[in-house]
C-alpha cells in the first residue's frame, strides 16, 4: 500500500477512533476563551482561497516580548484544527512555556496530497506566519512546525521547503512523502524530531526508522523517539509534549 492509499485509510479509521474527541470539539466550537488562553478562529485569504485556522494565545504571554510560534498540522479525515487541541493537549504546553500556537485547517481534510495542493498549502503556511507576525511579536528565529499523521508528513515537507524560515520540525506518526523520499535536499540541514509508536497499525515503525536513517545520512540532526506499545495515536501518556518543546528550545534558527 503506497503512502497516499495509507492516508486514505487513515481518514476512515479516524472516523471510527475519535468520536469522543469530535464530540468535545463540537461542544466547544464557539468558545473564544479557555483555561489556558484565548482561542481565535480566523479566516485568511490566500490567493483566491479563504483558509481557516485556530490561534491560541496564552493568558500570561508578554505581548511586548518576541515569542516563539508553533504551527501544528492536524491529521487527515475527521481530524481538524478544532479537534487537534483536545487529543494533543498542546494548549497546556503553550500556556506553560508561553509560546503562540496556531492550528491551520486543511482544505479537504488533508495536507499536500498532490503537487497543486502542496503549492497551495505552502502558500497558506507562508501567509499564516506573516499574518501572525504582523499581529504579534514573533521571534523569527523560533518558528517551529509539527504535525500528526498526514500533518506529520506535511511538517517534513514544510521543513524541506522552508528550511531557512523554520527552526526545527517534529513529525508524530507521519512518514516522509514522495516529495522527500528520494532526497530531502533542503537548503539548510534543519533539526528534526521523529515520534512513532512501535505498534502503529497504519505506518509501520520500520518506516519511521528508515526516515530517521535517511535524515542522518543527509547530515540532519535527528531526535528519534519510539514509544513502546503506542498505536497510531498522539503519545500523551508518554509526556511527549515536554520532549518536543525541549527539542525546539535547543534549536533556534540562529
Amino acid at each position: 500500500m503506497n503512502i497516499f492509499a495509507r492516508v486514505a485509510v487513515a481518514a476512515t479509521l479516524l472516523v471510527l477512533l475519535t468520536p469522543a474527541i469530535t464530540a468535545v470539539a463540537e461542544e466547544k466550537e464557539d468558545a473564544k476563551t479557555g483555561t489556558h488562553g484565548t482561542f481565535i478562529d480566523e479566516k485568511l485569504k490566500v490567493g483566491r482561497q479563504e483558509r481557516l485556522y485556530r490561534l491560541m494565545v496564552p493568558k500570561l504571554l508578554d505581548l511586548k516580548k518576541p515569542a516563539a510560534l508553533v504551527v501544528a498540522f492536524h491529521g487527515m479525515g475527521i481530524d481538524s484544527s478544532k479537534v487537534m487541541p483536545y487529543y494533543t493537549k498542546l494548549d497546556n504546553l503553550a500556556a506553560e512555556k508561553k509560546f503562540i500556537l496556531v492550528y491551520p485547517e486543511a482544505v479537504g481534510r488533508s495536507w499536500g496530497i498532490d503537487p497543486k495542493k502542496v503549492t497551495a498549502d505552502l502558500a497558506f503556511f507562508d501567509a499564516l506566519v506573516a499574518e501572525i507576525s504582523n499581529r504579534y511579536e514573533v521571534d523569527s528565529n523560533r518558528i517551529y512546525v509539527l504535525g500528526m499523521s498526514n500533518g506529520g508528513y506535511f511538517a517534513h515537507l514544510v521543513g524541506k521547503e522552508r528550511s531557512t524560515k523554520v527552526a526545527a520540525v517534529c513529525s508524530h506518526s507521519g512518514p516522509l512523502g514522495l516529495q522527500t523520499i528520494l532526497g530531502i535536499n533542503a537548503e539548510r540541514k534543519f533539526p528534526v524530531m521523529i515520534v512513532h509508536g512501535d505498534k502503529d497499525f497504519l505506518f509501520n515503525v520500520k518506516i519511521a526508522r528508515d526516515n530517521r536513517d535517511k535524515y542522518q545520512r543527509e547530515k540532519h540532526e535527528v531526535k528519534y523517539v519510539e514509544v513502546p506499545g503506542l498505536n497510531h495515536f498522539w503519545a500523551v501518556d508518554a509526556k511527549i509534549n515536554g520532549q518536543i518543546w525541549e527539542f525546539f528550545e535547543k534549536h533556534p534558527l540562529k
